[in-house]
């Protein structure tokens, strides 16, 4: 059975102010701010931020200042750390809003260097990849009126994840990480191999809330952002499970819960891992995968963090996909899910269609457009080899 520790589920807190969430908005020891959650609403309905607006009185300046030096369009742009602590060393507890060294450091352990030789069931997982299956899982996330993780129906999707998750993986490997609003992660875990005593885990992950910028009560299908991540993570659990297969490493699939509100969920779950000392030997986030606007598919790779791990992430696409476009981007801070595990000292990384500099950028999404018909499948089975590739690869290696 699958068992997280128990902290995983419990409920954390910080004292603040009921009106007041906590905000990180940088890595550095200072990069933090109290703001109330009637600003945050402002700043997550408002694609650019002008400091002076009269719902932003009283707002630090330097959270303000840092929020418009980046694209809005991608991601927050920065950590609701408000329900979490972390205990040290010796039980008590720590604020993140003064953590005692900056965030920065990477638990960056050599990689391997990919050989597709020596990890020859890939080829038979290769001609598995499905864009029609994809279509279909981003389909019926799209049938939810919205996915805001405020919404009244929020937790309908997680709860639709965790039966799609359960079919492959088996429910007893499945669980829920709940949050303090209405829609909880959902993990699903395949077991390292019977004769392994690696602790690490390998994780991939997309975020399955979805966002209607404009009116947040609106209609927000959430199609590429991220409903086309979720399809991704889904669909490699689906095959790896077919072909019964195990490695040395434990495989972690999660679909994080309230992303547009400030990496809400994946927050809690990198914190939580963290606490409870779990090892995670890699970690790649795939947001919004399917948008085509040129003639070529692409893979974009942010390059903001954990530089061995990219290394290693480079060599995979361009070992075992090919055929893609390879092109690097930064991403900027708090873009998506990766940031709260590099936040806690994880080696994280994020693979998208584009950058949020890029002209070639899905306009789509954040509305009510951001629909399946605008999608290319093709484009993201070639994320589905990357993800397959990523955890044999790191999954089985020794080292």
């Amino acid at each position: 059975m699958f068992v997280l520790a128990p902290l995983l589920l419990a409920a954390a807190t910080v004292v603040v102010a009921s009106d007041e969430r906590l905000i990180r908005y940088g890595p550095g020891v200072d990069d933090t701010a109290r703001v109330s959650e009637a600003a945050l609403d402002f700043i997550r309905t408002t694609p650019s931020i002008d400091a002076s607006h009269p719902a932003l009185a009283g707002v630090d300046p330097s959270f303000l200042a840092a929020l418009a030096s980046r694209p809005q369009k991608t991601g927050p742009g920065f950590l609701d750390l408000t329900e979490v602590t972390l205990p040290d060393l010796d039980g008590n507890t720590l604020s993140l809003e003064t953590p005692t060294e900056p965030l920065v450091a990477f638990a960056d352990a050599p990689y391997p260097t990919p050989n597709a030789t020596k990890y020859p069931e890939l080829a038979s997982l290769f001609p598995q990849v499905s864009a029609q299956g994809l279509g279909w899982t981003i389909g019926n996330l799209t049938n939810f009126t919205t996915r805001y993780y405020r919404s009244t129906i929020a937790r309908d999707s997680a709860v639709w994840i965790q039966g799609q998750f359960a079919a492959s993986a088996g429910a007893s490997n499945v669980v829920f990480i709940e949050n303090s609003f209405n829609q909880p992660n959902v993990i699903a875990a395949i077991p390292r191999a019977n004769t392994s005593t690696n602790n690490e885990v390998v994780i991939i992950g997309a975020h399955f809330d979805s966002l209607n910028q404009r009116n947040t009560s609106g209609v927000a299908p959430g199609a590429d952002d991220d409903a086309s991540g979720v399809a991704v993570i889904l669909q490699t659990l689906q095959i790896l499970s077919k072909a019964g297969f195990r490695g040395q490493r434990r495989i972690e699939f999660h679909a994080y819960a309230g992303e547009e509100g400030g990496l809400l969920g994946s927050t809690r779950t990198a914190a939580n891992y963290s606490s409870a000392g779990t090892a995670v030997r890699g970690m790649v986030e795939f947001e919004m995968v399917a948008y085509q606007s040129g003639t070529s598919p692409v893979i974009s790779l942010t390059t903001d963090t954990a530089p061995t791990l990219q290394t290693f992430v480079t060599s995979i696409i361009k070992t075992y996909v090919p055929e893609v476009t390879f092109r690097t981007t930064a991403c900027g801070y708090g873009c998506s899910d990766h940031d709260s595990w590099v936040d806690q000292g994880y080696s994280a990384v994020c693979l998208a269609e584009a950058g949020p500099r890029d002209s070639t950028l899905n306009p789509y999404y954040h509305t009510s457009n951001d629909t399946l018909d605008k999608l290319n499948m093709t484009q993201a089975s070639y994320f589905v080899k990357a993800a397959l590739a990523f955890v044999v690869e790191l999954s089985e290696h020794a080292a």
